[in-house]
């Protein structure tokens, strides 16, 4: 294998995004990029564009500091976090908006009102279905709204989520699901890499910004800079799956343990019931010896025609049938021996 056939550029891995839409050459594909998100959502569209620093606070979500993948402010001072998330996250729509809440604080100057705070829109392309129970849903929008109709709200942190068909998967992009350009961008940034150089003349054509990005590419990725970021990148992939990988193995092992514990606690409780039966069993057959006992000593000593209560024994335990056969046995008369059966 050549190093240009090893040198697979994919666009949804965050490291190589950041590093090719985070820089100023390529602001214009980063708008068409952007204006392709807010026309499927039909905002409005942006006319200029520049990039900020990304937003970064001490946190211990995950471990790590909170750092927005690229920031960018808009002509009208609307504030832009575009993240790519290749890796299924619990409540990443929840960082999302944590970010988005981030800039929004952040940007009142002192002084300023609160009708001042600028709108800030959080773009995600994930890797991973938007919803374990929605997986036909490929595009969404999150507001903080009222639940109750009073108006109550905003409107000024919006997150929008763009799933990303996974190409590794070899799972095709569902038609319909996107409009406009944004069905050009979602298939470059999926597939790049894949791209023949006739498709990607082609997307060059009919997307706005895709040549500029293709320029950034083959400029950068020539540089030492960019070999580092892409080795750096096949580092983390690498880390990745040796993670997955150890935690498959963890989650294997600790399955296999967590059976072998079920099966052993069935496996004593079995016992355990065989042996309260095996007990109830012959507490049961040495009751019928103790009445078989007491019959022979009422007939023994009072005549075989002598008749016993009716249900004498029942309700009796081992006990009291044992005193009950030696009180029939002492009594000197029939009359006697029947009192004794009385409780």
């Amino acid at each position: 294998m050549t190093e240009e056939q090893d040198f697979k550029i994919d666009l949804y891995k965050d490291l190589i995004f950041r590093a090719l839409f985070g820089d100023e050459s390529v602001k214009y594909a980063l708008k068409c990029l952007l204006n392709a998100v807010l026309n499927q959502a039909e905002l409005p569209l942006i006319a200029d564009l520049e990039l900020g620093s990304p937003f970064q606070t001490p946190s211990f979500y995950d471990g790590k500091f909170s750092i927005m993948d690229i920031h960018a402010v808009d002509e009208t001072g609307r504030h832009f976090d575009i993240e790519m998330q290749l890796q299924p996250q619990r409540f990443f729509g929840d960082r999302l908006f944590y970010y988005g809440a981030g800039l929004y604080g952040s940007s009142l100057e002192r002084g300023e009102g609160y009708a001042e705070l600028p709108k800030v829109v959080c773009v995600a392309f994930i890797n991973f279905p938007l919803s374990e129970l929605r997986s036909d849903v490929w595009f969404d929008k999150r507001q903080m709204h009222s639940t109750l109709g009073t108006g109550l709200g905003t409107d000024k942190v919006t997150s929008f989520f763009v799933r990303l068909p996974r190409v590794f998967d070899q799972e095709t992009s569902p038609p319909n699901k996107f409009t406009g350009q944004l069905v050009n961008w979602v298939r470059i940034l999926s597939s790049y890499s894949y791209l023949s150089e006739e498709e990607r003349l082609e997307l060059g054509r009919s997307t706005d910004g895709f040549e500029e990005l293709e320029r950034r590419i083959r400029h950068y990725f020539s540089t030492e800079e960019g070999k580092r970021v892409f080795y750096a990148q096949r580092e983390f992939d690498s880390w990745i799956r040796d993670l997955q990988l150890d935690q498959e193995s963890r989650f294997e092992e600790e399955h296999k343990a967590r059976c072998e514990a079920e099966r052993a606690l069935e496996e004593s409780e079995r016992a355990l019931e065989e042996s309260e039966r095996g007990r109830e069993e012959d507490r049961l057959l040495y009751m019928e010896r103790q009445k078989k006992m007491l019959v022979h000593v009422f007939k023994e000593k009072f005549g075989a025609d002598a008749e016993l209560p009716t249900n004498w024994s029942e309700g009796r335990s081992s006990d009291e049938l044992e005193a009950l056969t030696f009180k029939v046995f002492a009594s000197s008369n029939l009359h006697e021996a029947l009192a004794a059966f009385e409780k």
